[in-house]
């Protein structure tokens, strides 16, 4: 009798045991799904993060380059123009040609803005991703060259340099101001070519100032008229706050060229080919 006695007391503590032991591994069991380990709070923020893009690459500053500066005026068929209006125009069949060919050769375009940041971002990019770097100008402010010249640009994906004259904005033939806007807002650069298309040498220190300084408006960079200019007019230009500066002599921009008198490779009616043989020889 005793031993019955012991025997089932003995059991009771058992279940007793083994009741409190199940009740304490479901209370923490329900107590880690309510309040999860930082192991698992780890897990579950990596499982639900977005992930993140890509930084943009960073490429060295550039110290050695070579940039050909291209000088178009119109973009038009001149076949009906004087001798002098051939030598400036360039019809659009030929420029989409020029275009392709750069293209084809792995040029990628800049603006003579981007050219002049002391820290070369844009050029290093270019270089860094094994392109060569190219800059289309336009002289004047022409009509064609946002009628003509945008379409051909916006289908190569080509940035280039406006420098309009500012006097001469909405008149016959030249773009007007709307127009002018648009390709600023596009990300084109609008560069001064002065009020009304002076010789800087031969007008007063007072006149050149005005015609430097009152076309500035918020470009950075600057054309010379019919690339006349002297120290005088350099000083000027340097004064009024500009960074850059395009001439009409014959070469290839570099890291030793005078950022207020940067060589550029006039483009004349051609091939694309031609175009080509015409900046190596630049390079040269």
């Amino acid at each position: 009798m005793e031993f019955r006695k012991k025997r089932k007391k003995t059991f009771i503590l058992f279940l007793t045991f083994l009741t409190l032991g199940i009740l304490g591994g479901s209370f923490l069991f329900w107590k880690n799904q309510q309040d999860p380990s930082p192991a698992n709070k780890s897990n579950e923020t990596a499982s639900t993060s977005t992930p993140t893009s890509s930084p943009t690459p960073q490429y060295p500053k550039v110290t050695n380059w070579q940039v050909p500066i291209l000088m178009y005026h119109y973009i038009r068929d001149a076949s009906g123009e004087s001798q002098l209006g051939k030598n400036l125009s360039v019809n659009p069949t030929n420029f989409d040609l020029h275009l392709k060919w750069l293209q084809d050769n792995d040029y990628e375009s800049l603006t003579v803005a981007d050219l002049s940041d002391p820290d070369k971002k844009i050029l290093s990019q270019i270089i860094g991703e094994g392109k060569k770097p190219v800059i289309i100008t336009f002289d004047d402010g022409y009509e064609d060259a946002y009628t003509n010249a945008l379409p051909v640009l916006e289908k190569y994906k080509m940035t280039a340099t406006f420098y309009v004259i500012r006097d001469y904005v909405g008149r016959p033939e030249y773009m007007n101001q709307k127009q002018i806007d648009s390709l600023e807002k596009a990300g084109f650069e609008i560069g001064s070519h002065t009020l009304s298309h002076p010789d800087l040498t031969k007008i007063s220190l007072e006149d050149g100032q005005k015609q430097i300084s009152d076309s500035k408006e918020d470009s950075t960079t600057f054309c010379y008229p019919a690339g006349r200019y002297n120290d005088t007019t350099v000083d000027l230009i340097k004064k009024a706050g500009y960074k850059a500066a395009v001439t009409t002599h014959f070469g290839i921009a570099d890291q030793d060229s005078l950022d207020l008198e940067l060589p550029r490779v006039r483009v004349e009616e051609s091939s694309g080919q031609a175009l080509g043989n015409k900046i190596n020889a630049a390079y040269k």
